[in-house]
């Protein structure tokens, strides 16, 4: 076996000779044979060794483990970094999944502190089965089938898994072959969880059927991985033409969009969402895709989807955004009396008397307001506001669906009101057609609208 990790190690180039690994060692034979065979590289193909423990205090066996490879480490000179994990931290349910992230925190914790670019798994062809099974059964996204990559990036090193190409019966030969000492986790045999079970189990009985199973199965992940390494890249360029990317988030053209296919469009979305927000932590169920795929084929010209976090995709006519939900923003209500102006967002507003002289430049409304019906409020619109027309009231929001205007850029939009809510003016928009005829109970006042260019 020393042979085919020599070559495998030189055919991937998997790390330069005297590079400074970091090895996660449990003392349990996977762990074991990888270091001795990190040991027995040649010096062109050794790494600098590393060892890295935690005593997870789940089992009394584990101080006589720990204790061991404290010794082992010394005896052969390589730096050896370890901690408990605290029994006060074990949570009741999850204890499988809370380990592995107190585990790797603190695998990170030693590479970021001593400047170690690569940390070693003794992860292995019959794991790489297991865990396609388990992902398998437990449904989601075709990515996750690739199960455990050869290398990936991790913080800010690379996670590397060497015995990947060989099983676990290899890695037990020639643990026996080289009388190696490690120990066997008691807990690997308790069958209530689900990895056990399968292992105890299903891959059995598949090795029965067809005896190189865990050798196919990583053959499949590493086709699979091409494929989709492949897939990402065309689904990169392919978003790149059909928008660009925000600061976070995307922007997208929906005519580019609705002119994929149906499969180019679910690839499309998924590399999206996968950039978008799986990267940053944030999962995307199924139905969820499903339903911006409806969204975005829909002929409604509009709507909007919440997704994980604040993260949510906006429909607006012409184009499409995944992006955060931006923080909501109070803006307070303005006064605007009789002589004075107001600014607001890139409006200038004034009400004086009919009797002066208009501002070059400005836009006029003719009203006759009564002094009950001031001071007029300047503000953003409102559920059921409505304009008046000659002839009845036409709803804001069919006003703004008619001229199209995007969902984000009407909340932004101001509006005049009288003291009652009569809305005189839509900023930008329309205002109202009010018939006025000159009242003893009223003044005669001009709305004077400027807008202030940046």
């Amino acid at each position: 076996m020393q042979n085919e990790f020599r070559a495998h190690v030189r055919r991937l180039q998997l790390w330069p000779a005297g590079t400074p690994v970091l090895v996660a060692v449990s003392t349990g034979a996977d762990s074991m044979a990888l270091l001795d065979l990190l040991a027995h590289l040649p010096v062109t193909l050794r790494p600098q060794i590393n060892v890295v423990h935690v005593n997870h205090q789940l089992r009394a066996a584990s101080v006589q483990e720990a204790a061991f490879l404290t010794q082992y480490c010394a005896a052969h000179g390589w730096p050896l970094y370890q901690t408990k994990w605290p029994v006060a931290a074990h949570p009741q349910h999850g204890t499988e999944a809370a380990a592995r992230q107190f585990r790797y925190t603190f695998f990170a914790q030693v590479l970021q502190q001593h400047r170690i670019p690569v940390l070693l798994t003794a992860h292995h062809a019959d794991d790489q089965l297991e865990t396609m099974l388990m992902r398998l059964i437990r449904g989601g996204d075709i990515q996750q089938l690739t199960a455990i990559a050869p290398t990936r990036p991790f913080q800010q090193a690379t996670l590397v898994r060497p015995l990947l190409p060989f099983t676990r019966q290899q890695i037990r030969n020639y643990v026996t072959q080289r009388q190696l000492t490690y120990f066997e986790d008691k807990t690997n045999q308790d069958t209530a969880l689900t990895r056990n079970r399968l292992r105890q189990h299903v891959v059995p009985e598949l090795k029965q059927i067809q005896p190189l199973a865990a050798e196919h199965a990583t053959a499949y992940a590493q086709q699979l991985q091409r494929l989709l390494r492949v897939n990402q890249h065309q689904m990169d360029a392919l978003l790149i033409a059909s928008g660009h990317f925000l600061t976070p988030g995307y922007y997208g053209e929906l005519a580019a969009w609705q002119q994929m296919t149906t499969d180019v469009r679910y690839l499309a979305l998924t590399r999206l969402l996968t950039r978008l927000l799986v990267a940053t932590g944030n999962p995307v169920k199924q139905r969820q895709k499903n339903e911006l795929l409806q969204l975005l084929q829909s002929e409604r010209p509009q709507g909007q989807l919440a997704l994980a976090g604040t993260w949510q995709l906006v429909k607006s006519y012409h184009y499409f955004t995944i992006a955060p939900r931006p923080a909501a923003v109070v803006t307070p209500n303005f006064e605007l009396w009789p002589g004075t102006t107001i600014q607001a967002g890139p409006w200038q507003i004034g009400l004086q008397a009919a009797t002066q002289a208009l501002p070059t430049g400005s836009a006029c409304l003719e009203v006759w307001l009564a002094p009950a019906e001031l001071p007029l409020i300047i503000r953003h619109r409102q559920a059921g506001d409505r304009l008046p027309l000659r002839h009845g009231h036409q709803k804001i929001k069919r006003i703004l669906s008619d001229k199209k205007v995007p969902q984000q850029e009407r909340e932004q939009l101001w509006l005049i009101a009288t003291q009652q809510n009569l809305v005189l003016w839509l900023l930008g928009i329309k205002r109202s057609q009010l018939f006025n005829p000159q009242q003893t109970d009223k003044i005669h006042y001009r709305l004077i609208i400027k807008k202030q260019t940046s």
